[in-house]
């Protein structure tokens, strides 16, 4: 059972891990993008679909004034026309306009004026006959007088300058007639025109329109009652009119009314009333009203009042267009988040996904996140709790966790690009609350960060604690600039419970509770994707150097001196990769595992040789059969550690550390072997390793080390200038036969690499001064004493 399982282990690592075309990648990746798009923008339309319809008829449970027997919400925000606000500001607006009333100035000098003139020229013959009238003649005499009192016509009468008199009086309906608007007939909207006021029209003159108070707006019937208008009237005499005296300023005042009562030379214009309030209505827009997202219509055991029921019905109403809405806006968002990540990624990471593995980790994590987001959602907003006022959505949501676990499986690029996708599916989620987006994606920044640096498993710990505190943080700022309440005490309770039902209290403690989570999901996640997808983690890499492992026991005692050479090439290889800043311990463990393959036929290799001497280890007249033994040492290698599951980068190590380079002692041999006409017979491919040649620094680094390695035994002498010309050679070598060509390694690199190697070099092949024999030092003990005793 155990064999078939780690059988089916290693082919289940090895088509995951299997390089293939790039273009096959970008087709797989495709399809995983589409499907995340789909799976995305389905969870996070969930909430949006299929608004239940309620019945709000008669029949229905709720119809006006019944009680609601649960509480509705609505799903999202939308806006609706509402008729019935259209309706109250279509009245505003027509109320607003004001009343329109002709004022007639040919009333004023064909009417007034005329009447005003013959008066005072009917006054001026009273006088004539030499006789001083009295105010009966005078009213027997100007009829339009006759309602005066016989004080007010005596004080006319009284006054010796008649044109003045006429002056007086002329310059009093002047002024009522153009100050006041005077109509003839009662208003019937009196009580509304002093809402809107009016709007005069001057006919007979150049002016044109002008708005007045409803003050100014007079029955004619009210000038002559004594009141606050009369008053006012009175007061516009005496103070326009300051040199008449009171007694002659009275009789002018009631008879300039006389004239103002007789011409009334305002009317009301109700055609154009109507028609600017008709223009006025017409002049409303539509008005349309929100509901807001997550806003509780009803809640249960409330009445169904009017507006409630506007407000369902209005749900009713829009909500198929809303989800329809909704769901093509987050498409839309999501496809326009892919493309920049996307973009990001090719432009900054281009090789970063380039196995089924990888982005199978990356999507299915996303997906576990996703799936999370739509448990939340449907949790937290069904919750008559009401969480929403209380918690931060994101905080239910393991950000954290994702951008943490491939901040240490890969780098924090990749961690931050995932994090910032995952922070607008948050925002979506969260009913667009930027406190929500801005907790995802700080909590995704911090995890993507510290994840890389992850070392030790108290690191973990660590990382907990980081997430809490960034979360308290921002949560804080949130509640700041939300306004809500950090604390709600009773006088009744304790300090101790007040603090426990508080909000700041519940909100720390699920910031600690999101943070730790977030973090212990990772260390259990971790040895699972470590098995399943064969990751060299950091903690993976730590137990392949174990030098317990089989394949390293093997090569141990079926290889002594093929497990030395491996320690001493990983010597060289770590040091040259802590100078470069490269991936020191995956190097080291590269190493570890380069010469596996030489297992099977540990003796037939020279460094072996002196310790299992067998004849047939070495056939120096077959070397095309000795290099095709030496070349299946590499074939022989990676097959073991594939049924060994061990991560694709470190197999890499096995044949890139060979490349494409030439065997050159077996190849030599064989053209030396035969004739010069029977050498083109010697293919020089047999005598090659199959490569490929390294591919990056790291596999490189260990091709020069091991050669350097091999070749630093057959030194006669060991000084700084015999390996720095070894050094040389070696690096020369694989130069001129192009196996560094796509590495990356630079000039300034192999630099780096030659000293580092001469380095170890130098501290591993050091002579030290041969230790004096026992019996030579008491010789010289035995003579020091035998001087002292002469």
């Amino acid at each position: 059972m155990k064999p078939f399982f780690e059988s089916t282990m290693a082919s289940i690592t090895d088509f995951l891990t299997t390089v293939r075309p790039v273009r096959t990648v970008r087709n797989i990746q495709i399809v995983l993008v589409s499907l995340t798009l789909l799976f995305v923008t389905y969870n996070l339309a969930v909430p949006f679909f299929g608004q239940k319809k309620i019945n709000t008829s008669a029949e229905g449970q709720f119809s006006e004034g019944k009680i609601a027997p649960e509480t509705v919400q609505s799903a999202k925000e939308f806006y609706y026309e509402d008729e019935e606000k259209t309706q109250q500001e279509r009245i505003k607006a027509r109320a607003s306009v004001p009343y329109s009333f002709d004022k007639d100035y040919t009333v004023l000098s064909a009417g007034i004026d005329v009447n005003l003139s013959e008066d005072i020229e009917l006054l001026r013959t009273l006088n004539l006959d030499g006789q001083k009238p009295s105010p009966q003649q005078v009213k027997e005499r100007i009829p339009r007088w006759r309602n005066r009192t016989n004080e007010e016509l005596q004080a006319i009468l009284d006054y010796p300058k008649k044109e003045k008199l006429k002056s007086f009086i002329q310059q009093y309906t002047n002024l009522i007639f153009s100050r006041y608007c005077i109509v003839k007939e009662e208003l019937s909207f009196q009580k509304e025109l002093e809402k809107s006021g009016a709007k005069v029209r001057n006919i007979g003159t150049q002016d044109g329109s002008y708005l007045i108070d409803a003050t100014l707006i007079l029955p004619r019937s009210q000038i002559y009652k004594e009141g606050p208008i009369l008053s006012a009237l009175q007061k516009l005499a005496e103070d326009k009119l300051p040199n008449v005296s009171p007694i002659l300023l009275k009789s002018v005042s009631r008879i300039g009314l006389y004239y103002i009562f007789s011409y009334p030379a305002c009317t009301f214009n109700a055609e154009e009333t109507d028609f600017a309030r008709k223009k006025a209505e017409a002049s409303v827009t539509v008005q349309r009203s929100r509901i807001q997202a997550n806003e509780i219509i009803v809640r249960a055991g409330e009445v169904i009042t009017p507006a409630v029921k506007l407000k369902i019905d209005m749900m009713n109403r829009y909500a198929t267009r809303a989800n329809v809405a909704s769901i093509v806006s987050i498409f839309i968002s999501q496809c326009v988040l892919v493309a920049i990540i996307g973009f990001y990624l090719i432009r900054y990471r281009p090789n970063r996904l380039n196995d089924l593995s990888s982005n199978l980790i990356i999507f299915i994590t996303l997906w576990i996140v996703i799936f999370s987001v739509y448990i939340v959602s449907k949790t937290y907003y069904a919750n008559d709790i009401e969480w929403a006022g209380k918690y931060y959505f994101a905080l239910f949501v393991p950000v954290g966790m994702i951008c943490l676990l491939l901040g240490f499986v890969y780098d924090e690029q990749l961690s931050i690009a995932i994090g910032f996708f995952l922070s607008f599916a948050v925002f979506f989620a969260s009913r667009y609350n930027a406190t929500s987006f801005m907790l995802a994606f700080t909590v995704a920044v911090v995890s993507a960060v510290y994840g890389r640096s992850l070392k030790k498993r108290i690191d973990f710990l660590k990382a907990g604690i980081l997430l809490s505190f960034v979360q308290i943080l921002i949560s804080t700022a949130g509640y700041l600039f939300d306004g809500r309440d950090f604390w709600t005490s009773s006088p009744e309770l304790s300090f101790f419970s007040n603090l426990s039902n508080s909000n700041i209290f519940h909100l720390v403690i699920l910031c600690f509770i999101n943070g730790f989570a977030s973090a212990t999901a990772v260390q259990f996640l971790l040895p699972i994707y470590e098995y399943v997808f064969n990751i060299p983690t950091r903690f993976k890499l730590i137990e392949l150097a174990d030098t317990g492992h089989p394949l390293l026991q093997q090569l141990l005692t079926k290889a002594p001196s093929t497990y030395t050479h491996t320690f001493m090439v990983a010597a060289m290889s770590e040091r040259a990769a802590q100078n470069l800043n490269l991936n020191w311990l995956l190097v080291r463990v590269g190493v570890y595992f380069h010469d596996i393959g030489k297992i099977p036929n540990a003796g037939f290799f020279i460094e072996n040789q002196h310790l299992i001497p067998k004849p047939e280890h070495i056939d120096k007249n077959n070397p095309s059969l000795a290099a095709k033994t030496v070349i299946d040492h590499v074939l022989d290698g990676i097959e073991m550690a594939k049924k060994a599951r061990l991560p694709r980068e470190i197999i890499n190590f096995i044949p890139e550390h060979h490349g494409t380079s030439t065997m050159a002692f077996f190849y030599h041999k064989a053209l030396q072997d035969l004739p010069a006409s029977a050498r083109k017979n010697i293919k020089k491919s047999d005598f090659q390793y199959p490569g490929p040649i390294p591919q990056s620094k790291e596999t490189a680094i260990v091709m020069l080390a091991d050669s350097l390695e091999a070749a630093s035994r057959s030194l006669d002498d060991v000084s700084s200038e015999s390996l720095d010309e070894l050094i040389r050679k070696i690096v020369n070598s694989k130069l001129a036969e192009n196996q560094l060509d796509e590495s990356g390694l630079t000039f300034g690199d192999l630099e780096v690499i030659k000293a580092s190697f001469k380095e170890v070099l130098i501290s591993s092949l050091h002579q030290r001064p041969k230790y004096p024999k026992p019996e030579d030092t008491k010789a010289l003990e035995a003579a020091a004493k035998s001087k002292q005793k002469r």
